[in-house]
């Protein structure tokens, strides 16, 4: 991944990387979810996800916003039909 990839550009990436058909990345959205270690034997817990928009560059925006002292972000693949919008 570089900066000039886009959240589509990985998505298709990381489904042909996992063995999935990467003409799928239609119905998955990468997400920015912003949490903090704190559950379970000290599982990360997501506090806030926000869809990353298809043409966004998620390295761009790691870049240029960091969260709060105490909380971490990551991004996730999720399937479309399973984010509540």
């Amino acid at each position: 991944a570089t900066p000039r990839c886009s959240a589509r550009q990985l998505i298709r990436e990381a489904l042909e990387r996992y063995g999935l058909n990467p003409d799928d990345f239609g119905q998955f959205a990468l997400c920015d979810v912003v949490g903090r270690p704190g559950g379970a034997g000290g599982a990360w817990q997501g506090e806030h996800l926000r869809e990353v928009g298809d043409w966004e560059r998620p390295l761009v925006l790691q870049e240029l916003w960091k969260p709060k002292a105490g909380w971490s972000r990551r991004f996730e693949i999720r399937r479309r039909q399973d984010l509540d919008r």
